[in-house]
């Protein structure tokens, strides 16, 4: 979940990070920087349920009542916490978020 909320270009700069190839401890390490949120960090939560209430935001007029209420209300990080009714309704929101996932209308950075 983390590695896909993006960090804005100008933000990169705080996390970056220093690698040595190959792990060898005695060659000059190589400076990345880190275009997603990492796993772990204190903010990561929270950085996450911001993009996604962003995504349901942004793409509220795409998409039903049903699904951008159950993205608000009912995730936590990339936990959803939600049941339906019958077969068809479950799936109907799965699908509707597998779309929203992949193909947002906006991209969220945080």
């Amino acid at each position: 979940m983390f590695h896909q909320v993006r960090t804005p270009t100008e933000a990169c700069d705080v996390l970056r990070f220093l690698w040595r190839p190959n792990g060898d401890i005695s060659s000059t390490p190589e400076e990345f920087e880190m275009m997603v949120h990492l796993f772990g960090r204190i903010s990561s939560p929270s950085c996450a349920d911001f993009a996604l209430n962003k995504t349901a935001e942004d793409n509220q007029n795409e998409f039903d009542a049903e699904t951008i209420n159950t993205l608000e209300r009912n995730f936590y990080v990339d936990d959803c916490l939600e049941s339906a009714e019958d077969e068809e309704t479950g799936v109907n929101l799965v699908r509707n978020f597998r779309e929203l996932f992949v193909n947002p209308k906006r991209v969220v950075f945080v």
